[in-house]
């Protein structure tokens, strides 16, 4: 791994996570169904389902063994977007460049959009190849982490708890700050680690070292998009609004850029240092943790 050309690498991943998307999204001519392709196949890193990869590759199970569950991880992120662009979330008009579901079909359309890739993700994830019981429990993992004590409380946060800065401890602030960061964001990426690790019938110790790296890339990742929200060209980030148009909570407006950086820089540490029991075969986990702080969109 360690002479790979990580981009070239994570394009060709990415294009096969498409292609399987094309396939497996369904293809009648409701607006349910349109609103599902236009969604999912805006684009996208599709780092989510790349992590259910990894995770099965570095324990010997080839990528289309999971490959029906890296793709129901994605309806579900897809779903989640989907749902934070509605006016009620955080009205957002553009997507990856794009008009945003609810712009495009409807806020109706938008919400039953988003509900069907919800449900569908867990009917996708069951076509894996492998043991009933090792499907079950990432189902179960998707479930909880995906839930209301998963990424819709770390979601119900951000949305809700906004405004009133000022009167708050900064101790308190950081509480919920972190609480945003690994509900919201890391949440659906250590489902991802788990559901392809377990689907390759990992241990409970490979389990613990992947979601201790999941954990802190999804903070690392959650801090760099705060920081990109501000600095990064909106034409690369494909979106018009901010968090600070919304009055949120981040890492920028509660440390500042340089803080900010050096927290997102001690977690992608602690995330490396969580594969050592991987030895070289955690190369590529390595690189992406650089990428997930250093990345400019």
């Amino acid at each position: 791994m360690k002479n790979i050309d990580f981009k070239k690498y994570l394009a060709s991943k990415a294009e096969y996570v498409n292609s399987a998307l094309k396939r497996f999204l369904p293809k009648d001519n409701s607006v349910i169904s349109q609103g599902m392709r236009y969604s999912v196949l805006a684009g996208g890193k599709r780092l989510r389902p790349i992590f259910v990869f990894l995770a099965a590759e570095l324990l010997g199970v080839k990528s289309k063994n999971v490959l029906p569950a890296a793709c129901a991880v994605e309806y579900l992120h897809t779903y989640s977007l989907v749902h934070d662009d509605l006016p009620a979330m955080d009205n957002d008009d553009l997507r990856r460049g794009m008009p945003t579901s609810h712009k495009k079909f409807g806020e109706a359309a938008a919400i039953l959009c988003g509900d069907a890739l919800l449900a569908e993700a867990f009917n996708l994830i069951t076509k894996s190849n492998a043991a009933d019981k090792n499907i079950n429990e990432a189902i179960k993992i998707l479930s909880d982490y995906s839930g209301y004590q998963g990424m819709i409380a770390g979601q119900a946060e951000d949305t809700l708890e906004t405004g009133g800065w000022s009167e708050k401890s900064k101790k308190v602030l950081e509480k919920k700050l972190k609480f945003i960061q690994i509900k919201k964001t890391a949440a659906l990426i250590v489902a991802s680690l788990k559901i392809g690790a377990v689907l390759a019938g990992a241990d409970k110790k490979d389990l613990k070292a992947l979601e201790t790296y999941g954990t802190n890339i999804g903070i690392a990742f959650q801090i760099a998009d705060d920081i990109l929200d501000v600095y990064a060209d909106k034409k690369l980030l494909g979106k018009n609004g901010s968090d600070a148009d919304n009055d949120k909570l981040t890492a920028l407006s509660l440390f500042g850029k340089e803080e900010a950086e050096r927290r997102a820089d001690e977690h992608i540490r602690k995330a490396k240092k969580a594969l050592s029991i991987f030895g070289d075969k955690a190369e590529i986990f390595l690189q992406l943790a650089d990428y997930m702080s250093s990345r400019n969109y």
